[in-house]
């Protein structure tokens, strides 16, 4: 939580260190956009908000998230010389006003959303590199249990032609938590995903030795316009397609345990150009949805995913959303 401003320092030593190896950032250029963000928080956001940060690439990925008063695009707006800030009032309910600028300006890839429930920022650093797969956009947060230390949960996403997704949940919290979804992690990256099924036996086994856990998986074929989802256990998900969504359902089980792998049923639905998939886990209240935030999957899906934790997070479990979206580009 940044509500104060030690808190903006303590943000920025933070992402100082974990910038240090990251090879596409110059340098202090993480320190000062974690700084603006922080600042804001503590300016504007009152009682305050969070910073999410993690590597990407090579460079990292900040979110910043506030609960309100929110704030109008006039902010963005560049100044007749964006190096000095536009002098101009803040916004009635409390305006970001010259630091997002001093964010954008650094960023290889900037959004934000704003609405009188709050404001997320999404600010990509490092070198801008080659976009892997055009049709494809990605992005998700992973809060662990009391906002600090080692979550349980973990995402990944192998783009491509037929991208898949994961979602893992280890049993409990902290690093023996952590372990059992490093695991599954490791064997989703170890070779392409083509069989949900067989992936899962895979994950079972390579969770053995480890507390174990329960997981989703997708498979999104946009040629043949099929999303297939497996899951054991509570990771939930949903696919939108325009004003429609479509429900991905848990099934009981745990993996990784001396039980038999269990039974791995597929779910398949529609998948359309601009379809977003999104996936979460239990540290997210079962009754989430989009439905105050209609436009809310035309911004960038980190962004979607924060919202998303921000608004229905579980304060007493690690909490994973992700979010896949199709674009209208052809390979």
């Amino acid at each position: 939580m940044i509500a104060a401003e030690e808190d903006v320092g303590a943000l920025r030593r933070s992402v100082a260190r974990l910038a240090a190896a990251q090879t596409g950032l110059r340098p202090g250029t993480a320190e000062l956009v974690a700084t603006e963000l922080g600042t804001n928080l503590v300016r504007h956001a009152h009682p305050g908000g969070y910073v999410l940060v993690r590597r990407a690439g090579d460079g990292i990925e900040l979110l910043s998230v506030d609960s309100g008063p929110g704030m109008t695009g006039s902010v963005l707006a560049p100044a007749a010389d964006d190096a000095v800030p536009a002098q101009t009032g803040p916004f009635r309910g409390g305006g970001l006003n010259a630091g997002l600028r001093v964010v954008r300006r650094n960023a290889v890839e900037f959004d934000w959303y704003s609405t009188r429930r709050g404001t997320v920022v999404y600010a990509r650093l490092g070198s801008a590199g080659p976009d892997p797969d055009a049709r494809w956009r990605f992005g998700g947060v992973n809060v662990p249990y009391g906002g600090d230390g080692e979550s349980g949960d973990a995402w990944t996403v192998a783009p491509g032609p037929t991208p898949a997704a994961l979602v893992v949940d280890g049993l409990g919290h902290g690093s023996g938590a952590a372990a059992a979804s490093r695991a599954a992690v490791t064997a989703f990256e170890r070779h392409p995903v083509t069989d949900l099924e067989r992936f899962v036996r895979q994950a079972h086994e390579a969770m053995r030795g480890t507390r174990g856990g329960v997981l989703g998986t997708c498979l999104i074929d946009a040629g043949r316009g099929e999303l297939s989802y497996a899951a054991v256990g509570n990771i939930t998900g949903r696919v939108y397609t325009g004003a429609r969504s479509v429900h991905l359902l848990d099934r009981p089980g745990t993996l990784g345990t001396h039980l038999p792998v269990p039974g791995t049923r597929i779910q398949r639905c529609p998948w359309e150009p601009g379809s977003t998939l999104v996936l979460v886990s239990d540290g997210i209240r079962s009754g989430w949805n989009l439905e105050e935030h209609p436009l809310l999957t035309r911004r960038h899906p980190a962004i979607v995913a924060a919202v998303v934790q921000r608004d229905f997070g579980r304060p007493t479990d690690d909490a994973t959303v992700l979010v896949v979206r199709g674009t209208d580009r052809v390979a």
